[in-house]
């Protein structure tokens, strides 16, 4: 692979990662959901890197473009799927129920 390919994908592939980690440990669905929507915001700028490069092999373009996509692809999922679930949490209860969605929850005893 083109040197510079591989140094632009370690770019957005940090941070990606480091976002999927992070959802992971997140407590709340309204941070789960922040999380998510981050990614797909890296993901769409990595994509949008890749559209602009020019002078790059079919192997190496379709490559890179399999990694971008898959990371945007579970990057929509999840947020639709996390908002979902925070959604459920504060629906029907208005501003208050969607303010208190967004507090951590109080911690378990041990």
């Amino acid at each position: 692979m083109d040197d510079k390919l591989v140094a632009a994908c370690q770019m957005f592939l940090v941070p990606a990662t480091i976002l999927f980690a992070a959802l992971g440990v997140a407590t709340t669905e309204a941070l789960k959901t922040l999380l998510c929507f981050i990614g797909v915001i890296v993901s769409t700028a990595w994509l949008y890197r890749l559209y602009r490069w020019t002078g790059l092999s079919d192997a190496d373009r379709c490559t890179a473009f399999a990694l971008a996509y898959s990371f945007f692809a579970s990057a929509i999922i999840t947020v639709v799927v996390h908002f979902w679930l925070w959604y459920k949490q504060w629906r029907g209860r208005g501003w208050a129920g969607f303010l208190d969605s967004l507090r951590s929850p109080p911690p378990t005893p041990r």
